[in-house]
């Protein structure tokens, strides 16, 4: 399977190359236009699926949903491999419009497991550090250490891109399309991932 993963599209008409499955990992828009989040669907060949960012508004979800291709709070089985998504992020400085404290988080995804995780928000520790501080959701770190997903995507932290091992789990952190960037992670099983960052065209 040749996946696709885009991220902090933030309204930016940004290419969406060809792909087996297209994961957006949140933030489409840049709080709205909600129309820009249907315009950004109609670019996807294929199969999509696709989770909210903290600066989506609730009308960018109901697109998600009414398309098919939300996995926020669900699990779909794609090809014989799990996918489970929760969009929105921890707590921010910036009051944007889909946030959730840490706890709320943990209730939120607690029960659900998956081979595949699909999070707007950073795992705390991994891709998070934005002035010297890790700002990620301590919530979603230990789910990955008790769920043991086989790959993690995330998003959210503009400053940071690549992959990295969190014991038997590979996060990889999807950078940010609205700077032309996006990765293609292949695979057959999960004995062998290939994970490549592309430049998008605009």
């Amino acid at each position: 399977m040749r996946i696709l993963a885009l991220g902090d599209v933030h309204g930016k008409d940004v290419e969406v190359p060809e792909a087996d499955l297209t994961l957006i990992v949140g933030d489409i828009t840049n709080v709205g236009p909600v129309d820009f989040a249907e315009s950004f669907l109609e670019k996807i060949r294929g199969r999509a699926l696709a989770i909210p960012g903290n600066m989506d508004p609730i009308g960018v979800l109901e697109v998600l949903e009414s398309r098919g291709v939300s996995i926020h709070c669900k699990v779909v089985e794609i090809d014989g491999i799990t996918f489970f998504g929760f969009g929105g992020s921890s707590t921010t400085p910036f009051n944007t419009p889909l946030e959730f404290d840490d706890e709320e988080i943990e209730r939120k995804i607690s029960g659900f497991k998956s081979e595949v995780a699909v999070f707007h928000d950073t795992p705390y520790g991994f891709f998070d550090w934005v002035g010297g501080s890790s700002v990620g959701s301590i919530a979603i770190r230990r789910w990955i250490e008790s769920v043991k997903p086989k790959i993690v995507f995330c998003a959210h932290i503009h400053e940071h891109e690549g992959v990295a091992k969190f014991n038997d789990t590979l996060i990889v952190k999807v950078p940010p399309a609205y700077k032309n960037r996006g990765v293609f992670v292949e695979l057959e099983d999960f004995s062998k991932v290939i994970v490549r960052f592309i430049n998008l065209k605009t």
